[in-house]
């Protein structure tokens, strides 16, 4: 089953909408049915950028995780991994493509066992050429220790600059959404058909309206209690009533993280 999530929740080259048969899970990401946040409620969140004929375009979403490196989904950056010029990193700015302070990426390190049919491992720390500068509206975010896990139910947050509506338009504006954790077999079971939900993944959605991240969301943050605990992966759809958001379970992936963080 090859997933596209390339571009509900990941790697979105978010403008990229494609067509897909029933059985494969769409790989993009943005915020739906989300509110207007500003950077400094949310000062871990940053954005991929990637670079085009004509300069630069929003690609992923990304989180602060130290002065020197972003954390994001490695179907986002796994094409760059020898390119790394090709996409820079954009920290400090509610708006999708204007403001902020640009770095240029010195080093990705994509998970080794990422695999871009099922999305699992699906994590990557990306290396900035420089000091992150940080200030009230940049900042890292702890990422969940081995050991941290939240019942069903639980409260998450969720933002990004990507659609508001499965293929829809972006946001020129960073949104957010409150979202809670769902159990695990029951999202195994919702996915039954299209994914397996490994251990290496924690699934969220919304309802109430439907809240869920879409194209363009892919590698950014899901955060419960102060802590990133989820990097937005893939989706059937978008704020689809019977699939939950799927993201890159961080506590799973600790010591991994915090060894790469060490590499660059």
């Amino acid at each position: 089953m090859k997933m596209v999530f390339t571009i509900c929740l990941l790697l979105a080259i978010s403008n990229i909408a494609a067509s897909l048969p029933a059985n494969q899970v769409e790989k993009s990401a943005r915020i739906v049915n989300g509110y207007e946040i500003d950077i400094t409620q949310v000062p871990y969140q940053a954005t991929l950028q990637r670079r085009v004929s004509n300069g630069w375009t929003h690609s992923c979403g990304a989180v602060i995780i130290s002065n020197r490196a972003v954390l994001s989904a490695a179907h986002c950056v796994v094409s760059y991994i020898n390119t790394p010029s090709s996409i820079r990193v954009v920290a400090g700015t509610t708006f999708r493509l204007s403001g902020g302070t640009r770095y240029d990426v010195s080093k990705i390190l994509s998970h080794q066992g990422y695999n871009e049919e099922t999305l699992e491992h699906d994590i990557a720390v990306v290396g900035t050429s420089r000091n992150i500068v940080f200030s009230r509206s940049v900042a890292p975010i702890d990422i969940a220790p081995a050991n941290l896990n939240f019942p069903a139910g639980y409260e998450a947050l969720v933002t990004g600059f990507g659609t508001i509506a499965s293929n829809g338009s972006a946001s020129s504006v960073l949104l957010a959404a409150r979202v809670n954790i769902i159990e695990q077999s029951a999202c195994a079971r919702a996915y039954l058909r299209v994914a397996t939900i490994s251990p290496g993944m924690i699934c969220a959605s919304g309802s109430n309206p439907p809240r869920d991240a879409c194209q363009g969301d892919s590698g950014g943050p899901l955060v419960a209690d102060n802590y990133l605990v989820g990097v937005v992966s893939f989706g059937e759809g978008c704020a689809h009533v019977s699939y939950p958001g799927v993201y890159t379970r961080v506590s799973e992936y600790n010591s991994w993280i915090l060894q790469r963080v060490n590499e660059i």
